[in-house]
């Protein structure tokens, strides 16, 4: 399932639901809710950003293992198990989508925080406020999703996700017109600098723990 849309209005131009509407009338775009996986760390580092956090900020990329209240624990795990072994930069982490400094992140900021700053965007599907969140266990649906990320993409407005633009009578009177008026809900020089940031995926200068 795919969407297309158009930051600046919320206007989707394009959807796909299914592949073959004779067999399955369920549309996955609008109904289904799927784990995003590290689709959620632009929204996690933009919080950070917001919370002081520069693309110098360090945690030390290693093999971990959290330990909470009633004895559990939680271990991310790196792809393919590569760490830094050191201290590396949030520009580092998001070049190499780094898991291990995602939940770092995440629990240095509280669990809230992202669940906040999630909904803040937009997202109003049902997030768990754990330390697993970081890495997109929750199930979000596409819409959602999607118009949290045109917040990135049009410098830090929100934008209402819509189907129909206008609806006229056969004279031509307007029965329903959408309200796109956007609303600006993020810090446009902190989305500058995460577009950056993000601009910088499997960048070998900023990775120099990786063969």
């Amino acid at each position: 399932n795919s969407i297309m849309m158009n930051p600046n209005t919320g206007a989707i131009i394009a959807l796909v639901g299914g592949r073959d509407y004779a067999k399955s009338q369920y549309n996955r775009a609008t109904s289904s809710f799927r784990q995003v996986g590290s689709v959620m760390k632009p929204i996690l580092y933009y919080s950070a950003l917001e919370n002081g956090f520069t693309s110098s900020t360090c945690f030390t990329s290693e093999e971990t293992t959290f330990t909470f209240s009633n004895n559990q624990n939680y271990s991310p795990r790196n792809a393919s198990e590569i760490y830094g072994n050191k201290p590396i930069s949030l520009a580092a982490a998001i070049a190499y989508s780094d898991n291990v400094y995602a939940v770092k992140t995440h629990i240095f900021l509280g669990e809230e925080s992202l669940v906040n700053m999630a909904n803040r965007l937009g997202i109003n599907s049902n997030m768990q406020a754990v330390p697993s969140l970081a890495l997109g266990t929750s199930e979000i649906n596409i819409i959602e999703l999607t118009s949290a990320f045109a917040a990135f993409a049009n410098e830090g407005y929100k934008i209402k996700p819509h189907l129909i633009t206008k609806i006229e009578d056969r004279n031509g009177n307007v029965l329903y017109q959408v309200d796109d008026v956007k609303e600006s809900i993020l810090n446009p020089s902190l989305v500058y600098i995460l577009n950056n940031l993000l601009t910088t995926t499997y960048d070998a200068s900023f990775v120099d723990y990786v063969n």
